[in-house]
């Protein structure tokens, strides 16, 4: 992109790709392979049933000191570390589709164990997300 040839207010206004570097294919299956292992990613088939994966949410549950229904309630859609924003998607566009992107909602990237995460899954890394002031 011939950046002299954009608009003064594009510039202004953040219209410059950002350039930071981003996690790889190759390093993006390391780190889902490593939330499946150490931080109970899942379910393995996300669904929005209610009742669904019964034993996949009692179990992180379990691990998250709380009841089914509110382990249920702590997807990565309202988690501290799910990025969802417009950079994070042009970003994770680069990163080709894998088995755990099938059937799971929409693409986020989780910035605390660096991958693509999607909004019909939980971990036990969640966080609950900080309200922003005005």
């Amino acid at each position: 992109m011939d950046y002299a040839k954009m608009p003064m207010f594009m510039m202004e206004m953040g219209g410059i790709p950002d350039e930071e570097p981003f996690i790889t294919a190759s390093e993006n299956r390391e780190n889902t392979r490593i939330a499946i292992r150490d931080w109970m990613l899942g379910p393995e088939k996300p669904s929005n049933e209610r009742g669904a994966n019964k034993v996949y949410w009692v179990a992180l549950g379990k691990a998250m000191h709380v009841n089914e229904a509110e382990a249920r309630r702590r997807r990565c859609s309202n988690c501290e570390y799910y990025d969802n924003s417009e950079d994070a998607q042009i970003k994770m566009d680069r990163i080709p589709w894998n088995d755990w992107d099938i059937g799971a909602g929409f693409r986020g990237y989780c910035e605390k164990l660096e991958f693509v995460c999607h909004d019909l899954r939980a971990c036990q890394a969640w966080e609950e997300r900080e309200e922003e002031e005005d």
